[in-house]
């Protein structure tokens, strides 16, 4: 097999060789500070007011100073020259435009799929990485004697127009209402389930696919197009828990137990108003109930439970031990999920479905081997 062309890359060991809870931090860090830059654009272009580009300028001040914490040098040059065009939008906030935003927007979105890019292959796109840094340079030259949209138009387009895209409501542009099939919408809410917390990153599409490689191993039990439904929208009712719950660090109150184990409930419902997922409904209501009846909502045990319901317990436990924790690796946490399903078997899991997922695991680990 060939390996990948890396003669326009770059790559940052240092960082790359940290603890993983070190990286885990920064990239938390970085989520936070990309979300405020793109928080305080749209109100910028809303309604304007000088304390959201105040908020901005410390969001990528801290963002820099971080990269520059655990050596990504490269990130840290390319967060200076931002800053420096930024810079001038500080001194003079009376001058803001919506280019200017778009451009902000964009430069950091680049900078964050740049870092991503590295830590998902080890290294990034150099050619990328140079051409932002080049565009921001001449910016800073065409702008050293005031800022002018034009020169931000100029450099948009240079780097794809796609900022001036994510934010198009902002522009006063329609939005056009189109039905969009069940599966489609089932999955963009999914994301939006997953963008909620950085610990759940793709988590749905990792549970769709094992969810298809458990039902495989097991016959084809469950129809495939039903069980897929279920695993895109078994946490879709946790969107309507209070934050004030859902971040709490204390024991949770009789009351607060039964607002969260609510969303099995409003899960279901969402998929039997869709219709013709009665199914993947059941499944949904029925993925929290234990094999020996301690579970919610209805108390079910053994093969009452649905048996999607069965499988959909031992993968949602999977992932919430391999994908919500931030201190420990990943063979560390893997193991521990399978040691933990397999040590509550008769309690909370079907013996039987532990079994073939234990192959599912086993082929998982082989594969990435």
């Amino acid at each position: 097999m060939n390996s990948p062309d890396t003669s326009a890359t770059f790559t940052c060991p240092e960082f790359l060789n940290m603890e993983r809870a070190i990286i885990d931090e920064f990239v938390d860090c970085t989520t936070e500070c990309h979300t405020e830059v793109e928080a305080c654009v749209r109100a910028l272009n809303q309604h304007g007011g000088p304390e959201y580009i105040h908020r901005m300028f410390r969001s990528m001040h801290s963002l820099k100073g971080n990269c520059q914490m655990v050596g990504l040098t490269p990130f840290k040059d390319l967060m200076h020259r931002v800053e420096e065009i930024f810079a001038q939008l500080r001194a003079n906030p009376d001058q803001y435009f919506q280019e200017l935003g778009d451009f902000l927007l964009m430069a950091t979105d680049q900078i964050v799929d740049l870092l991503y890019e590295l830590l998902k292959n080890g290294h990034a796109d150099e050619t990328r990485r140079a051409l932002l840094a080049g565009v921001c340079e001449t910016l800073r030259q065409q702008t050293a004697g005031g800022l002018r949209p034009e020169a931000f138009r100029e450099a948009i387009e240079m780097l794809g127009g796609r900022a001036a895209e994510k934010i198009s409501n902002d522009r006063g542009e329609r939005v056009s209402l189109q039905l969009q099939d069940d599966f489609t919408l089932m999955r963009y809410l999914a994301e939006k389930i997953d963008a909620l917390t950085v610990f759940r990153k793709d988590r749905n599409i990792r549970s769709v696919d094992m969810a298809r490689e458990l039902n495989a191993a097991l016959g084809q039990i469950v129809d495939p197009r039903q069980l897929e439904a279920a695993v895109l929208m078994h946490d879709m009712g946790m969107a309507f828990i209070p934050h004030s719950i859902f971040n709490k660090e204390t024991n949770l109150s009789r009351e607060e137990i039964r607002i969260v184990q609510e969303h099995v409930q409003i899960g279901a419902q969402l998929l039997m108003r869709l219709g013709g997922w009665d199914e993947a409904a059941a499944i949904v209501l029925d993925h929290h109930e234990r094999y020996d009846g301690s579970g919610y909502p209805n108390h079910k045990k053994a093969e009452q439970i649905h048996v999607g319901g069965r499988m959909l317990t031992i993968i949602d436990t999977f992932c919430s031990i391999t994908t919500e924790r931030s201190d420990r690796s990943y063979k560390k946490s893997l193991l521990s999920a399978i040691s933990e399903i397999n040590a509550n078997i008769h309690t909370q899991f079907d013996p039987n479905i532990v079994g073939a997922f234990n192959d599912v695991v086993r082929s998982m680990m082989m594969r990435s081997s």
